[in-house]
């Protein structure tokens, strides 16, 4: 395989199988749970059950139900050769769910990591976590590619001074403009601020109360002018990308 494949899990959630075999995954919501400990309605099935996800490294964006699921988070971890970081709060919550420490990286704001022949970078983002201010971006890099998953933030001075350098392949950016998140207009500027090849919108399309219309932010990118590709992911199918000939 020469191509990335990326599969959307609904919300945030991503899977990322790079060419030379290392498969990632990002931000798993695979359940019906709140923090509340009760459940919800989900308006995306469930793509794939928690148990037969598998991947090198899962790597949670901060401590929120929909980010950091217990639910998921403890049936994947039944594959004992898969490894978890993220920030400090979510290895808080991991130790109190008495998970095994050394399975758990940290992964703070400005803190690397290389596993896997991936290179993993926590950058800034705008939104709090629990009593925390410690949710992350995460940057993806391995055999030619980068990816620049935003996580949950909010369109503020201190992201545009971190990312505006970054030119990515993939941005992966939220659109629906509630709880500490960019709308659809924002996420759009911001994309033409980062300028990647490829951009997928995400977090929407999971809860009634808190969803969006990726035709708004497709609508704000067109009145912006900008060239950059728009992917508007399906749980049900994949999306490749080659490193040198472009994207099908």
């Amino acid at each position: 395989m020469s191509q990335l494949e990326i599969a959307w899990l609904g919300q945030s959630g991503f899977i990322f199988r790079f060419p030379r075999g290392a498969v990632i995954c990002v931000d798993p919501y695979l359940s019906y749970a709140t923090s509340a400990g009760k459940t919800r309605e989900r308006l995306t099935p469930i793509p794939i059950p928690a148990t037969e996800l598998a991947a090198h490294i899962v790597v949670t964006t901060h401590d929120h139900a929909d980010h950091f699921d217990e639910h998921s988070l403890r049936p994947i971890s039944e594959r004992r050769t898969t490894l978890f970081a993220g920030p400090s709060s979510c290895r808080e919550h991991w130790l109190a769910m008495e998970l095994p420490a050394e399975r758990f990286l940290v992964l703070d704001q400005g803190q690397s990591l290389d596993i896997a022949d991936v290179h993993f970078k926590a950058v800034f983002a705008a939104h709090s976590s629990g009593t925390k201010q410690d949710a992350t971006g995460i940057i993806l890099e391995a055999d030619g590619f980068k990816l620049y998953h935003t996580g949950d933030t909010e369109l503020v001075p201190d992201l545009i001074a971190h990312a505006q350098d970054l030119r990515p392949d993939v941005l992966f950016v939220p659109i629906n403009g509630r709880l500490g998140n960019m709308n659809h207009e924002q996420a759009a500027q911001f994309t033409q601020l980062v300028q990647p090849r490829v951009v997928i919108p995400m977090h929407y399309g999971m809860f009634r109360h808190n969803t969006a219309d990726p035709q708004d932010f497709i609508n704000a990118c067109r009145q912006l002018g900008l060239t950059t590709r728009i992917v508007v992911m399906q749980t049900t199918h994949t999306f490749k990308l080659d490193p040198l000939v472009g994207e099908n």
